[in-house]
């Protein structure tokens, strides 16, 4: 038995007619999507280049797009360097309000979490995200010896200011 379809029992002659127009017409349909493709792939070409990205616009500067690691990195000392100066500003706002000794417990206990954070986060694989906690937590040692002097009632003098910076240089290697 003939596996090929049958139009309708048609007589041999008048079938092959048909099935010649049919293959004369998806000729013609073939031809017409081939021209539409090639259309369409030179403006795909010409509008994203050869690397597959869109071209720049016209007066765009040239360059590539940041990557998401550049972009985390970006955030992250942004958002570190802003939590260091608000730390800053707590330590010279807070003065008045809070007296030495509540400012020195307040950023002694600061202090103690941004430095033990940064060892949860690497548990967790936020590398990035420890070392950013980790650099607010140096700046606050920072504030912590400028303020410990504060508290016992003392001047801030040259000698303890360089004593201080070295001995946390000595404690940060």
């Amino acid at each position: 038995m003939d596996s090929a379809p049958s139009y309708r029992s048609l007589p041999p002659r008048e079938e092959l007619d048909l099935l010649d127009r049919e293959l004369a017409w998806l000729d013609t349909r073939r031809s017409q999507l081939l021209a539409r493709r090639a259309w369409l792939l030179g403006v795909l070409r010409t509008s994203y280049g050869a690397a597959g990205r869109p071209a720049p616009a016209a007066g765009a500067p040239a360059g590539g797009e940041a990557s998401r690691r550049g972009v985390r990195d970006v955030l992250l000392t942004l958002g570190g360097t802003l939590l260091a100066v608000a730390a800053i500003a707590f330590a010279v706002v807070g003065w008045d309000r809070l007296g030495a000794g509540g400012l020195s417990a307040v950023l002694t206990l600061v202090t103690v979490a941004a430095l033990a954070a940064p060892a949860l986060l690497l548990r967790r694989g936020l590398g990035a995200t420890a070392e950013a906690l980790a650099a607010v937590g140096l700046v606050l040692t920072v504030l912590d010896v400028f303020v410990l002097p504060l508290v016992a009632g003392a001047e801030l003098g040259a000698w303890y200011a360089a004593g201080g910076t070295a001995g946390l240089g000595r404690v940060w290697a």
